[in-house]
C-alpha cells in the first residue's frame, strides 16, 4: 500500500513538473491546462541561451575580419555556424513600473514586475494551443519574487471562424462569458471569464497588415522571386491573469503590444 501511494505521488509530482518546465521552442505550451505555477523564465532560457550563443558567434566573426586573423575557410566555416546559430525567438525583457505610461523611462523607483516580449517569431509557428487554436507568439510577465503574473498569446488566421471555434469551445467549459467593447484603432470586443484561480480573456481585431513590412524571398536555381504582397488577417489574442494580481496596479500597465488590448478589462465602467 505505501509503494502505491508513493507511486501515485511520484505520478502525480512528474505531471505537474512537465507542466511547469515547459520551455519555448522544444514543448508546446497547453495554454487550456496552464499552471499558475508556472516557472517564466525556465520557458524563456533556452531561446536566451541561444541568442546568447549567435550574438558571441557573430561577435568572434566580425572580431577576426577586422583583424585578419582568418582564412577564407576559417570564415566559411564561422558564417555555416552562425547560420545556423541563427534561429531563435528574440526575447526582450522589460521591467514594468507602476506609472502612466509604466517601462523603465518614467518612475524607474516602483517596479512592479518583468516582462518577457517576444521580437521575433514565424506565422507557421505553434507554440502553445487552447483546444484547436495554435499560438505562434507567447508573452508573459512574473513577480520580481518569480510568481506568474500574467500571459498574451497571439494567433493570427485568415477568417473569423477559429476565433468563433474558440469562443464556443471556453463557453461550453466556462459558461457565457462577460464581453466589453474597446476602441483602438477601431473598435473590438472583449471576452472574459473570472475563474477560480484566474482571470481568462479571448479578443479579435482585424488586420489589414498596412503597417506590416512583408518581404518573402522564393528562390529557385535560376531566379528569385520576391513577395511583397500583405495579407489581412484575424488576431486573436489570449490572456491570462493571475487573480493574485487581478486587483493589483499590473492591468494598467499593460499598455504596449498585444497586452493593451485587456489594460481596461476590469474597469467597472
Amino acid at each position: 500500500m505505501k509503494n502505491l501511494i508513493l507511486l501515485i505521488f511520484i505520478f502525480t509530482f512528474s505531471l505537474q513538473s512537465c507542466g511547469q518546465n515547459t520551455e519555448l521552442g522544444k514543448d508546446k505550451l497547453n495554454l487550456e491546462k496552464f499552471n499558475l505555477n508556472f516557472n517564466v523564465a525556465k520557458f524563456y532560457a533556452n531561446e536566451i541561451e541561444k541568442e546568447q550563443k549567435y550574438e558571441e558567434q557573430k561577435d568572434l566573426t566580425i572580431e577576426k575580419i577586422r583583424e585578419k586573423k582568418h582564412t577564407e575557410k576559417e570564415i566559411k566555416k564561422l558564417d555555416e555556424k552562425l547560420s545556423e546559430l541563427n534561429n531563435f525567438k528574440w526575447i526582450k525583457i522589460d521591467t514594468i513600473y507602476n506609472a502612466p505610461y509604466n517601462y523603465d523611462y518614467y518612475n524607474r523607483e516602483n517596479p512592479i514586475g518583468i516582462q518577457y516580449n517576444m521580437g521575433s517569431w514565424k506565422n507557421s509557428d505553434n507554440l502553445g494551443y487552447y483546444g484547436k487554436m495554435h499560438f505562434e507568439k507567447i508573452e508573459m510577465t512574473k513577480s520580481f519574487e518569480g510568481d506568474f503574473m500574467a500571459l498574451v498569446a497571439l494567433n493570427e488566421s485568415k477568417g473569423t471562424n477559429d476565433f468563433k471555434q474558440l469562443l464556443s469551445f471556453i463557453e461550453q467549459k466556462h459558461g457565457k462569458a462577460i464581453v466589453k467593447e474597446y476602441d483602438f484603432f477601431g473598435s473590438y470586443f472583449v471576452y472574459f471569464w473570472e475563474l477560480k484561480d484566474h482571470l481568462l480573456a479571448i479578443s479579435s481585431k482585424y488586420d489589414n497588415k498596412k503597417n506590416t513590412l512583408k518581404l518573402d524571398l522564393e528562390v529557385s536555381e535560376n531566379n528569385i522571386k520576391v513577395d511583397t504582397t500583405k495579407h489581412p488577417t484575424i488576431n486573436t489574442t489570449l490572456f491570462i491573469l493571475n487573480n493574485k494580481y487581478k486587483n493589483d496596479s499590473i492591468l494598467r500597465n499593460f499598455n504596449l503590444g498585444d497586452w493593451l488590448f485587456f489594460n481596461k478589462i476590469l474597469d467597472k465602467k
